[in-house]
């Protein structure tokens, strides 16, 4: 990678860990019920790094957002446990923007569906399984702590009490809609700005930007 790119990306890195540590509550609303899923706006800065720089830069950016919330303890978002499921979150939607590249270009309102129905698919179809492993294996083992505690006791001050396959499948089930939700917010966001920024400002992308193998010419 050049090293404007590399600075690029490890400066939207910085600053959406920042953003993720720091914004208020309004720019990071809880998920209903599992209220210790927060919609983070900072995401918007990973998958824009992303679209503008290409999928190495991407993933530079999204590996230091979760170093930097991995070294920080506290609670879900920040220490190794949060930041590593942000990051798998992250990659997850990578991988749906690279399969939706693979469809030739579209005008921005096609392009935008490609891209949020591919990443919708990756995300919540991978994450399920990610989840999955962490609640029966990961989380004890590498982490030290039982994923389920903590949903089972916010489950039961709902009224909601489960045990065993069941309380699996139902904070699984949750958890999925979650990031469907995010994940179409984050895409569709991010490629506002983004294209926002090839309309307004096109000489700040002077070696053009990864996203515009997607769009249409009449786009850029």
């Amino acid at each position: 990678m050049r090293t404007t790119v590399i600075s690029g990306s490890a400066t939207f890195g910085a600053l959406a860990a920042l953003i993720t540590l720091a914004a208020p509550p309004a720019l990071q609303p809880p998920f209903p019920v599992l209220f210790y899923l927060k919609f983070d706006v900072a995401e918007v800065l990973d998958l824009s790094s992303f679209m503008i720089f290409g999928p190495s830069a991407g993933l530079l950016t999204a590996g230091i957002h979760a170093l930097i919330l991995g070294s920080v303890g506290g609670s879900a978002g920040a220490g190794p446990f949060g930041a590593s499921l942000k990051f798998l979150g992250v990659l997850t939607t990578y991988v749906g923007l690279l399969i939706a590249s693979r469809f030739g270009r579209r005008g921005l309102v096609g392009t935008g569906l490609k891209m949020t129905l591919s990443s919708l698919g990756t995300r919540v179809s991978l994450m399920t399984v990610a989840n999955y492993l962490y609640i029966v294996f990961l989380a004890q083992v590498v982490f030290g702590m039982n994923y389920l505690d903590y949903p089972q006791f916010i489950l039961s001050q709902a009224g909601i009490n489960l045990t065993g396959a069941g309380l699996i499948e139902y904070v699984l089930a949750l958890t999925a809609v979650y990031n469907a939700v995010h994940v179409v917010f984050s895409v569709l966001v991010s490629l506002l700005v983004v294209n926002t920024l090839l309309t307004r400002a096109p000489n700040l992308l002077q070696t053009g930007a990864w996203i515009t193998r997607l769009l249409s010419p009449a786009v850029k």
